[in-house]
């Protein structure tokens, strides 16, 4: 068995491997054969990146069943020595996660809770489980223009730095605290340190390069663009055509125009262009590609997909790949001298590196180094100014405690 992500952009749950049984334009998770050999259960996740959604079962000729949805986050999911219900953990905040348990019929309850949360890891054949109660938080550092140290400028425990503006001393960042509500919160924040300006609900992106408005996902259902003013001013929202979720969002430079990354009912995603006066989004690149990177002169859109970076046109016409790229690089934005910007994620410390998008050349920009790695994941952003004098980071990290739960009714 095993989750992928081919060249149409969509995750599918193979099993046997060539055998699909689901797929979705998100993301799927934890995916668990019931001990009956019957049925696969997994986490069925909206948006990449966002571990939001549900629980869903499918047989093994394909026939999918949602069991429960709507949760703020979800972790950890494990079957019933039975195979009668799925355990799995979930809350509106990684400090209150709860066991729940869902039988195939739906019936919800929940099976065990515990301060600080709890995540279920596995359950044995007499009912005994493996658990975890885990300590998620992040790490915003952030380096100002002309300064010589990094501060750590988050704001509560789930912070995550999105943009900065040309002259760095302004970043945009998302609060994902669930003390922000269900659909974030979109803040921004001087470099200098002083005090936090939240300018509503949702997923920060993006800073137009005149620092007047803010880009962001709501993550509702459908999900939404909306352009929040940083002044004076009312919150825009965009049209979504077709589209029912994001992936990423950029400010063309002339501020006019939106780049989109999202996917349509039962398709993979893609990026559109579209602009913020209105009017609906028009494809740019074809399906499987995401997360996309405007080119200065704003002519070119460097995007990630399953064989790596890929540049295509805004006018349309053939695309490149930048060789040497893989799916695992992760971009940054372009450089101005018409170079890529990229890290790679899972690496700590993470290595930021300017890519020749003709020949793939790698030059070492900077290492990205946690002060105390203890507990890092890994490196969930990277932001640099324009001018490469400013720079904020996000740090991933979980400290947890292992437990041996006896058998739960």
């Amino acid at each position: 068995m095993e989750t992928t992500w081919p060249s149409s952009g969509r995750d599918r749950l193979e099993y046997p491997v060539g055998k699909v049984l689901a797929e979705a334009g998100g993301y799927l998770s934890n995916p668990r054969i019931s001990p009956d050999g019957k049925r696969i259960a997994f986490f069925e996740h909206p948006t990449k990146y966002d571990d939001r959604g549900g629980v869903a079962v499918v047989d093994l000729s394909g026939r999918k069943k949602v069991l429960s949805d709507g949760y703020w986050g979800e972790e950890g999911l494990a079957w019933s020595p039975d195979s009668r219900e799925v355990l799995f953990s979930a809350g509106d905040s990684w400090s209150n996660f709860k066991v729940h348990s869902v039988t195939l019929d739906g019936r919800l309850r929940i099976a065990a809770e515990s301060a600080g949360g709890l995540t279920i890891l596995d359950v044995a054949p007499d009912g005994r489980w493996i658990a975890s109660r885990d300590d998620f938080f992040r790490d915003m550092p952030v380096q100002g223009p002309g300064e010589s140290t990094e501060r750590d400028l988050s704001w509560l425990d789930l912070s995550a730095a999105s943009s900065l503006s040309p002259d760095g001393k302004m970043l945009l960042f998302s609060e994902e605290s669930g003390s922000m509500g269900v659909n974030y919160a979109v803040c921004l924040r001087p470099t200098d340190g002083s005090a936090v300006v939240r300018l509503g609900e949702g997923s920060a992106q993006d800073l137009s390069r005149d620092g007047k408005w803010a880009l962001a996902v709501v993550p509702t259902s459908p999900q939404q663009i909306v352009l929040y003013p940083t002044g004076a001013g009312e919150p825009r929202r965009l049209e979504r055509g077709g589209l029912l979720g994001y992936d990423s969002a950029r400010f063309f430079p002339d501020g006019r125009r939106v780049l989109a990354c999202g996917h349509e009912a039962g398709r993979s995603v893609r990026c559109y262009q579209q602009s913020v006066d209105g009017g609906p989004p028009r494809p740019v690149t074809p399906e499987g590609a995401t997360r996309g990177e405007i080119s200065p002169d704003g002519r070119m859109v460097a995007a990630i997909t399953t064989e790596g970076v890929r540049v295509y046109p805004v006018a349309g016409g053939s695309s490149s790949a930048v060789p040497g790229t893989t799916a695992d690089d992760q971009l940054i934005r372009w450089d101005r001298d018409g170079s890529v910007l990229v890290f790679r994620n899972s690496e700590i410390p993470a290595t930021v590196e300017r890519v020749d998008v003709k020949t793939g050349k790698r030059d070492l920009v900077r290492k990205v180094v946690p002060v105390d790695p203890t507990g890092v994941l890994n490196v969930r952003s990277v932001v640099l100014s324009e001018d490469g004098g400013a720079h904020a980071y996000t740090f991933r990290r979980m400290l947890s405690h292992l437990f041996l739960v006896g058998e739960a009714k």
